[in-house]
């Protein structure tokens, strides 16, 4: 099997990852009654970003455009729970903007 194939589907899957850990944290969270503004812009954006993945190889530039808004929320929607719950830590914050950030450009890469 060819090395490239491996590659991407590889990168497909970490892209899927990302998205829907976050839409099940989001889930927990509302489900247990934390109904803030960062749980439902983690919801949205896990959303957006898990539907662009599926949209990634019938029209890849609309669901680039989904995956940076989709995650955009989630980094937004993870700093603003911080920042309501009194427990911020920037590395964290960090650590998840660089994921999103290294995921963008093997998506972007893969196209």
């Amino acid at each position: 099997m060819n090395i490239v194939i491996i590659l991407v589907i590889f990168i497909i899957f970490l892209a899927l990852a990302f998205p829907l850990l976050h839409l099940l944290a989001s889930l927990s969270e509302l489900r247990k009654g934390r109904n803030l503004l960062g749980n439902r812009l983690l919801l949205i954006g896990s959303s957006l970003a898990t539907l662009s993945i599926f949209l990634y190889f019938f029209l890849p530039i609309i669901a680039l455009s989904l995956w940076l808004i989709g995650c955009g929320l989630i980094c937004y929607g993870a700093y603003w729970n911080g920042k309501q719950k009194e427990n911020f830590h920037p590395t964290h914050h960090l650590i998840r903007i660089g994921i999103a950030l290294v995921l963008t450009i093997l998506l972007a890469l893969v196209q």
